[in-house]
């Protein structure tokens, strides 16, 4: 776990500034709609990576029961601040004791999981939800003709990881979801998936 250890750092000194920029500028909006019209009514939600809690506001304040985790204790200060209709815990998804979940909202986490621990992350996942349970799941689009992780060229040393679109929809098949929707975002730098968990 110690890339969780040194994103958990990364995101603590950073928390102020992106909680603020998450709340002005919510830029998961339209793809939170779309998540959330494929929600049983008074679904259970969990928000993996929640950050400061923008988007376990907006589902807690569609009336679901929204857990949001982060590995990162400042976040989910502010978390706990600016959601209080949620509920937020600091763990690792990898560490938590799979509850079954209708919905899992993953966005713009994934790529700071290594190419190594992928597998145990998607694992993960599929353990916390339930059969014909949605995920919304996001990653960074490798320019290259390979898969490849790096460092951020800024001083943060976040983790980035960059998957082929094909590597991303296989690994996903292979862990037990079927794609409903597949699309880039950020002008091709980014994709995303909501999936149906098969088994």
């Amino acid at each position: 776990m110690k890339i969780s250890r040194s994103i958990a750092k990364s995101y603590d000194k950073l928390a102020d500034e992106y909680t603020r920029e998450a709340y002005t500028n919510h830029l998961a909006l339209s793809q939170l709609k779309r998540f959330a019209n494929l929600l049983p009514k008074n679904a259970k939600v969990l928000d993996v990576g929640c950050g400061g809690g923008q988007d376990a506001k907006f589902l807690s304040d569609q009336g679901y029961a929204v857990l949001g985790i982060d590995v990162s204790k400042e976040m989910i200060k502010r978390a706990k601040i600016y959601a209080p209709k949620a509920t937020f815990q600091k763990i690792d998804i990898r560490k938590l004791q799979g509850e079954s979940y209708d919905g899992i909202w993953c966005c713009r986490v994934f790529h700071h999981i290594s190419l190594d621990d992928q597998s145990g992350f998607l694992d993960a996942l599929n353990k916390n939800l339930s059969i014909g349970g949605i995920l919304y799941l996001t990653s960074v689009v490798s320019d290259k003709n390979s898969d490849y992780e790096a460092f951020d060229s800024g001083n943060d040393h976040l983790l980035k990881k960059r998957l082929r679109p094909a590597t991303f929809k296989k690994i996903i098949a292979d862990h037990g979801f079927k794609i409903l929707r597949f699309s880039f975002w950020s002008e091709k730098k980014g994709m995303e998936v909501i999936c149906k968990k098969e088994f």
